[in-house]
Parts: C-alpha cells; sequence; structure tokens
C-alpha cells in the first residue's frame, strides 16, 4: 500500500501542472515512457491533487492523465501558443546596475572623539535594508545620504526604509567621529557592475539575460533597480572551475557609448531583462531559433552557446534529467559538460556563462543558471519558455 501511494506521488510530481504548446498541436511528451493515458477533458471538477484546474483563466484546454487508461492522476492546464523565434545570444556583456535607493551592506562602528566605538544605527538599521529618504528628501546615491548625515549637525534623522516588502520610518541619531564628521556607522552601496550572457533577442529587440537576477554579492538580497545598462565587454582572463572552488569570468566593461548595447528594465528571479539599442557585433549575422518547451526536452545530447574563449561558439553537453517541479524555477535542467575543448579551458561551468543559451535539436530550450559547487563539470537550467513569459 505504502508502494502504492509512493508510486503515485511521483507520477503526480513527474507529470506538468502546465505546459505550452505550439497552436494547433497535441504534444503530451511529458507521459513518454509512462503507462499514462492523456485526454482532453472539459474544464469542470478538478480530479485528486489537481488544485490548478480552473485557476489558469487565459487556459486552452486542460489534458486528464490516467495510469493504465483508469486511475485518474492529474490535470494538466494547456496554453495554446505561437512558436516563438528569437535570436540564440550567447555573448558575453557587462551589466550596470544603479540601485533604487542606497543599499545596506553592513552596520559598522567607528571610534568618537572620546576614543570610544560606537554604532549609532545598530539595532536600529539591519543589513539588506534600503535607504530610500531622509528627512522626506529622496537619497539616490551614497553621495546623497553622505550629505546629508553632515548637514544634519547631530540632530536626529527620520529615514525612510525599504525592509522586504515593508517600507518604514527610522530614527537614527549621527554621531560626531573622531575626524570631526557626523556619522551613523553604515557600509552602503549604490551601484553594482559585473559580466554575465546574454540569452536571447527578440525580433522586438526585447532581450533576456543569465536566467537568475542579480543580488548583492553581500547580502544575497535581490537588487532593487532603478536604473541599468549593458554594454559590449572584453574577456580578459579565466579562472578554471575546480571541485569546492567555482571559476569566473574576468573581463573588461567597455562603458563607452559605442559599446553600449542597451537598457536593463527589470531585475527579476528568472533574469534581467530589458531593450537593445544596438545588436552586438557577434549577431549580426546569426540566424533565429524557435523557442522549444519543457515537455519537448529530452535527456541526452544538446548544446551551450557562450563566448567565454573570445568568440561565440557551441558546446556539447548531455542533459540528465528534466525536473518539472524544481524548487527553484532556474533548476529545472540538469547537465552535464562533455565538450572536451571547453573542460580543458573553463573546467565546465563558471561564473560568467550565466545566460549561456541551451539548445536541443535546433530549438532555445534553456539557459545555464548554476554550477554544482562539488563537480563543475555538471550544472542547472532555467527553461527558456519561463525566462520568456517575463516579457
Amino acid at each position: 500500500m505504502t508502494w502504492l501511494i509512493f508510486s503515485y506521488v511521483s507520477l503526480f510530481a513527474y507529470i506538468p501542472d502546465e505546459i505550452y504548446v505550439s497552436r494547433g498541436s497535441d504534444e503530451t511528451k511529458f507521459a513518454k515512457g509512462l503507462p499514462i493515458v492523456v485526454d482532453e477533458v472539459e474544464n469542470t471538477q478538478p480530479v485528486f491533487g489537481a488544485q490548478r484546474v480552473g485557476a489558469a483563466a487565459d487556459s486552452d484546454g486542460v489534458l486528464l492523465c490516467r495510469l493504465f487508461d483508469l486511475i485518474p492522476v492529474k490535470q494538466v492546464v494547456v496554453h495554446d501558443a505561437d512558436r516563438q523565434m528569437v535570436t540564440a545570444a550567447g555573448t558575453n556583456i557587462g551589466i550596470y546596475l544603479k540601485n533604487s535607493g542606497v543599499l545596506v551592506v553592513e552596520c559598522g562602528s567607528f571610534t568618537d572623539q572620546s576614543g570610544a566605538l560606537i554604532s549609532p544605527a545598530a539595532y536600529r538599521i539591519r543589513s539588506g535594508d534600503i535607504i530610500r529618504s531622509v528627512d522626506g528628501e529622496a537619497v539616490a546615491s551614497k553621495e546623497d545620504l553622505i550629505r546629508a548625515v553632515e548637514e544634519s549637525g547631530g540632530r536626529q534623522l527620520v529615514l525612510q526604509i525599504a525592509r522586504g516588502s515593508d517600507t518604514i520610518d527610522v530614527a537614527v541619531t549621527p554621531e560626531v567621529a573622531s575626524d570631526g564628521t557626523n556619522k551613523l556607522g553604515l557600509w552602503v552601496r549604490d551601484d553594482i557592475a559585473g559580466i554575465g550572457t546574454l540569452t536571447f533577442v527578440t525580433e522586438d529587440q526585447d532581450y533576456g539575460a543569465l536566467g537568475h537576477g542579480v543580488s548583492d554579492i553581500d547580502t544575497g538580497e535581490l537588487i532593487q533597480i532603478d536604473t541599468g545598462s549593458i554594454y559590449e565587454t572584453k574577456i580578459t582572463g579565466i579562472s578554471k572551475g575546480k571541485r569546492g572552488t567555482p571559476g569566473e569570468v574576468t573581463g573588461l566593461i567597455q562603458f563607452r557609448s559605442s559599446a553600449y548595447l542597451g537598457t536593463i528594465g527589470e531585475n527579476g528571479e528568472n533574469g534581467i531583462y530589458g531593450k537593445l539599442e544596438q545588436l552586438p557585433d557577434a549577431l549580426e549575422c546569426v540566424e533565429e531559433l524557435p523557442v522549444g518547451y519543457k515537455q519537448e526536452i529530452t535527456q541526452g545530447s544538446a548544446q551551450i552557446i557562450c563566448s567565454v574563449e573570445g568568440e561565440r561558439k557551441a558546446y556539447e553537453i548531455e542533459i540528465e534529467s528534466v525536473d518539472y517541479h524544481p524548487r527553484e524555477v532556474n533548476k529545472g535542467i540538469r547537465y552535464r559538460v562533455v565538450d572536451e575543448q571547453l573542460l580543458e579551458a573553463t573546467g565546465g561551468i563558471i561564473q560568467g556563462m550565466s545566460g549561456s543559451p541551451i539548445i536541443q535539436n535546433g530549438r532555445l530550450v534553456g539557459a545555464v543558471t548554476h554550477v554544482f559547487v562539488d563537480d563543475p563539470t555538471r550544472g542547472y537550467g532555467i527553461f527558456a519558455e519561463c525566462m520568456l513569459e517575463e516579457l
């Protein structure tokens, strides 16, 4: 009995909650290899456990999955869609993000004029807080905050703080440091720069990159952006990945008008998104590819496209498994690097390759997102359809 329940739950988890299919087709490959019969049903009462049915108002149909054509297992919401064509990029980009406010990295301390170590903001302001204003005046940069604190003359200030989904007011009084300036004892940051990989570009010049959000290196918080830009970048070195030590790509971001590619409009869990104003030189003659849906991904041969060796190339990987219900949305595809040239150059997947397109059977099916820390030859990827949902 326990085995039967376990098998039923396993089947339920194996089958996706919802799928996209090409308009007019009937794709049920998610049931391949299983004793499952799939039929279209009326969107009425859900079978056991099918909580999604009826919840998706924009669905075009519902599929009923039955074990041995007898036992109802799950209903799958189907979205009928025109298959999108995109340019699979794989080119390195320089990323510049300006915080929406000033991010608190750490609450520290300093020496006052008596020689005592003090921390005026301790227990009031936390790492990860975003300072939006001081006494009602907007704060857009570190310089704005320093100026407001210095001009306070030591009087109490009211800081408007974004803390998670909440906005709160915090009163704090600056103290005079040993150098005679007023301070709060905060380490703050107002921008961030790094290197990643452009994943795709649509015919409307919308793009997606990275496959995961940009988080602050110290706080781990997803950066709330005010403005952002992407630039062409030149790779200057590679640190190979080793067991227990992720490698990385190092490069030079060219902050000049001729290297400017476009804006960043969103920094979300599934990547960064925006609009290109000019196409990277390496993509000028690249043909568009159709987007592949998650149920079309199979175990076996695939390629990733990246530019870690200085030019855009495709490298061989093996897709080991596909998880329709990953705990993290950007870990739906698990793969292993088998390309000897890439293994020799990087040791596998390294930082800076996030966003590299994953191609299978001539379709863009996903993007590189994470590497196994204990095995740099293996990594995770996000489904392409999940990234495109954000556009």
